[in-house]
């Protein structure tokens, strides 16, 4: 094991001074995952919240990084940024026992409804059909939306630890341990069928997002909905891919 003064020697080479540099650095970064993860923010939470635990995160991987592990700082920094933004996510939104019955009457009000239109209702039309506000509807999604995203993530790394992969590091092509790319690619390769199977505008959504690095305004103006009906895309893909990966991992 490499101690404190070798981890801080070998991140020297890397041009990181002082934390003061490295957070200058990765601020960009930071900000950039922020950003993203907004498509799972619960009300209570905004982008600078997760700014902050997202530095905090990148200071703790500087203090554990163990060159030895043979994986490049700059992503295991980015692993340990963006486990700190879901931490926090998660430690303000942790579901009510009223949640799941709530989220059992949207989904219902969801399904008659498309039966009704012959399309996908606005989170108005849900509101209207449940006599609740819009933005009971909207907390209702974000907090789904989160909890399948985390579900997920654990589903496709259940074997990989505390310093487990997400679903965009799986899609990355940063350098690995062989050990860790053989299990990348495999699980890319189910990650990619699954993709497949999926509806299209949901395929879409979740190729603007994990592929071209697309916000959750920016999927929203591009494909013409609100940023809530993206929340609502997002979680059920991501419900869906939960689903089929489940009975091939």
């Amino acid at each position: 094991m490499f101690n404190r003064s070798v981890r801080q020697s070998y991140l020297c080479r890397s041009e990181f001074q002082t934390k003061e540099d490295l957070v200058i650095t990765y601020l960009p970064l930071i900000k950039n995952l922020a950003g993203k993860l907004s498509i799972a923010l619960p009300a209570s939470l905004d982008k600078s919240d997760l700014v902050g635990s997202g530095i905090i995160g990148l200071l703790e991987a500087y203090e554990r990084y163990d060159p030895a592990r043979g994986v490049k700082f700059s992503s295991y920094a980015s692993l340990r940024i963006r486990g700190a933004m879901i931490d926090e996510i998660r430690k303000v939104s942790l579901a009510p026992r009223s949640f799941f019955s709530r989220l059992r009457q949207v989904q219902e009000a969801v399904k008659a409804l498309r039966q009704s239109l012959g399309r996908e209702p606005t989170p108005g039309e849900i509101a209207g059909q449940l006599g609740w506000l819009e933005t009971a509807v909207e907390r209702v999604w974000s907090n789904y939306n989160l909890l399948a995203v985390v579900s997920l993530e654990k589903l496709l790394f259940k074997e990989m630890g505390e310093d487990g992969f997400t679903v965009e590091d799986i899609l990355s092509t940063s350098h690995d341990t062989p050990e860790l790319a053989l299990i990348k690619k495999e699980r890319q390769h189910l990650l990619a069928e699954a993709l497949n199977e999926l509806p299209e505008r949901e395929k879409l959504l979740l190729s603007l997002y994990y592929y071209e690095d697309l916000t959750q305004k920016e999927i929203a103006k591009l494909m013409c909905v609100s940023t809530a009906r993206v929340s609502q895309m997002h979680a059920r893909a991501i419900q869906r891919l939960q689903e089929m990966l489940g009975s091939r991992l």
